[in-house]
């Protein structure tokens, strides 16, 4: 018996409520995938416009989360130190002079840790041009697929200077760069490609069926993710992320995921604590360790306290999120790139919506 059958009345509630925020955010399509724990869970999965919740799509940002916890297993079995210095696992002469700023090279201080917290310096290599005017970003979101390589990223980063010395500022300069660097590691550590990894201690263990690394520019499996009207349509460009940000997956796999790894199979849960270390990058949003914390400050809703969001976003739309006040997961994609916080408004929209209704699907 399916759970639209246990439930129909429930179930067609909260399609109606997808709906309405579909229609009301002008959206092509959303997938939401929902989980509270509680005496009777809750546990949902629906979709809107032109999507089904089946349907896989890119997660970009989301394997931030993925290479964290590989990076705590790590850790927690002796083989990395996220204190020490990531040149001490990638040695080679390609990541010499990568954290150059004003004529010093702070390369060799760089640590695990910062480079997990964005608090390495290191530029983004999505706001740098390689090789044309553009930068990556903009050249992307003007229709125009492109491949690179790691030795391009490396390249550019190596000629642009940092944005500070490693450390030296509390708050996180977000750069794509940093997780590249911390795949590598991965690789170095595991003897592993990181595809391997992920598969090895994480899609595998949980039966993550539908998620991969994307590499095959002709595979159509995933969604394309829209800016603004426009459907992006960049499978080379989606290939040369590889792990660190064109892994594919289903929001049934990722509510799999984020569970697991907030309920320690993964690593013992008293690592949370070290994760949850939080540094501010803005009045609503911290960064910890591979992971966010959006909440709004009381000054901007002086009428009560916001609810913290914990999770990650990616720049296609998805999104994994858990809310500890409430005890609620929520994962999907707005599908959305170039409205970036709407993915916290739909969480904000259900919390109203189960603030205000006692429709719930419930599993017996």
């Amino acid at each position: 018996m399916t759970l639209n059958e246990r439930n129909p009345s429930a179930s067609t509630h909260w399609q109606h409520q997808l709906d309405r925020f579909c229609k009301q955010e002008n959206l092509k399509g959303l997938i939401l995938s929902l989980y509270q724990e509680r005496k009777d869970p809750i546990a949902w999965i629906g979709a809107s416009g032109n999507l089904n919740k089946r349907q896989p799509y890119f997660i970009s940002g989301l394997a931030k989360l993925h290479i964290a916890a590989l990076l705590i297993k790590l850790k927690i079995r002796g083989k990395v130190n996220l204190d020490e210095p990531f040149r001490q696992y990638l040695t080679g002469p390609e990541y010499a002079g990568i954290g150059r700023r004003r004529g010093t090279d702070r390369t060799p201080t760089i640590t695990l840790k910062q480079l997990l917290t964005h608090q390495s310096g290191l530029p983004d290599y999505l706001q740098l041009p390689i090789g044309g005017e553009k930068k990556l970003k903009d050249e992307l979101f003007s229709r125009n697929d492109r491949e690179w390589t790691f030795a391009e990223v490396l390249q550019v980063v190596r000629n642009t200077s940092s944005l500070s010395r490693p450390g030296a500022s509390q708050k996180p300069h977000p750069s794509e760069t940093n997780f590249l660097l911390l795949g590598k590691v991965i690789e170095e550590v595991t003897a592993l490609s990181l595809e391997g990894a992920l598969e090895t201690f994480q899609t595998k263990p949980l039966a993550m069926t539908e998620t991969y690394v994307y590499k095959d520019p002709y595979d159509r499996t995933p969604t394309p993710f829209y800016n603004g009207n426009e459907a992006v349509q960049i499978p080379r460009a989606m290939a040369s992320f590889g792990a660190a940000g064109g892994m594919v997956s289903t929001a049934q796999d990722c509510m799999n995921f984020l569970k697991s790894y907030l309920h320690g199979k993964f690593f013992p849960p008293s690592e949370l604590d070290v994760i949850f270390d939080w540094q501010r990058e803005s009045a609503s949003l911290s960064h910890g360790l591979g992971i966010c914390r959006y909440q709004k400050p009381w000054y901007i809703l002086p009428w009560g306290k916001s609810q913290a969001i914990i999770g990650q976003t990616g720049i296609t739309g998805a999104f994994s999120f858990f809310v500890p006040d409430r005890h609620l997961y929520l994962t999907g994609t707005v599908n959305q790139s170039d409205r970036p916080l709407l993915p916290y408004k739909l969480a904000r929209f259900i919390l109203h919506a189960l603030s205000n209704t006692n429709q719930s699907p419930v599993i017996t």
